[in-house]
């Protein structure tokens, strides 16, 4: 079962690979079709091919399309940046303020934001923790102007305080929830629900399954090879809490 379970992600990511250079990390399709993922830095390799078909955490995507434009977006846990550079690049919003654990990671963002003529438009910053607040206030941040889009691997519920959602009242927020992974499990994301501000509206987001149809580079390959692809390699379905607030 181990060296079954080894085999497909090691083929997973040598086809995910193979399409990434085809296309020599330019996304080929959606909303940020142009953006150019640089190297392979900073990330897993599974995921690439979905990143550069457009198909990468597509619902994800669209919550932040649809609230377009914004002034801000704010996103925890910018790893190589796609979801950082990829909203500024399609024109959904002005700035960029990107919060990154690790030094790798941050060049990742940088350089990427480099070679999409992007540089000027990110903010780069490291962990997001209690000083958040702070940070953006610093940055001339405006709560009805921002968009804020969280992952940070289960640190989400220690970051994300009363006093901290108080602060980032009226900026909608997308945090992906790990608390599955979590001893305490969905106790956590019931206790971050409870501490929303009042007046506040949210949804549980979740990844569906995705189309290949009119995708040549999917239609093409054989239906395991396929599959693979498709995968984004989690061992749950994709889950997020959507945060909105009533227009003032």
């Amino acid at each position: 079962m181990a060296l079954t379970k080894a085999m497909s992600k090691i083929r997973r990511k040598q086809i995910a690979t193979a399409i990434f250079d085809r296309y020599v990390g330019v996304v080929q399709r959606g909303p940020y079709t142009g953006l150019k993922l640089g190297s392979r830095s900073n990330i897993s390799q599974g995921p690439l091919g979905l990143k550069v078909l457009g198909l990468y955490e597509k619902p994800v995507v669209s919550e932040l399309e649809c609230r377009a434009p914004y002034t801000d977006l704010i996103n925890l846990g910018a790893a190589d940046g796609y979801m950082s550079l990829g909203p500024l690049h399609a024109g959904f919003c002005k700035r960029s303020i990107c919060f990154e654990l690790t030094q790798q990671g941050r060049d990742a963002v940088a350089k990427n934001a480099a070679a999409n003529g992007l540089e000027t438009k990110i903010v780069v910053r490291g962990k997001a923790d209690e000083t958040l607040p702070a940070q953006l206030t610093a940055l001339g941040y405006d709560a009805r102007k921002s968009v804020m889009l969280c992952d940070i691997e289960g640190a989400e519920f220690d970051v994300f305080t009363t006093g901290t959602l108080q602060f980032l009242h009226g900026t909608p927020l997308i945090i992906e929830l790990h608390d599955r992974f979590l001893p305490q499990g969905t106790a956590l994301r019931n206790a971050l629900i409870a501490r929303l501000p009042t007046g506040s509206s949210w949804k549980i987001l979740t990844s569906g399954a995705l189309s290949f149809d009119g995708i040549p580079d999917l239609e093409q390959l054989e239906d395991t090879d396929r599959g693979l692809v498709l995968s984004e390699g989690r061992k749950l379905p994709g889950e997020w809490l959507v945060v909105d607030y009533p227009a003032v």
